[in-house]
């Protein structure tokens, strides 16, 4: 998802990259609220996620989020 607020920025779209910056603030924060307020993550885990791909729609008013390999 980083790499989408880049483009935004580089090609002059500064507000588009804020409102990502904020959505990714917000997405943060409700999947903590979701898993009960407090988290703990190895670094090597988060290290890690290079190999994947975060997807997501909206349907029926909920975001909808999958998780798939790098091919």
């Amino acid at each position: 998802m980083g790499k989408g607020t880049d483009a935004a920025r580089a090609a002059g779209a500064g507000l588009h990259a804020d409102v990502i910056d904020d959505f990714k603030d917000q997405l943060l924060i409700a999947f903590l609220r979701r898993l009960g307020n407090k988290v703990t993550i190895p670094v090597q885990e988060v290290d890690d996620t290079g190999r994947f791909i975060c997807s997501f729609n909206i349907e029926n008013g909920a975001f909808n989020f999958v998780l798939t390999e790098k091919q």
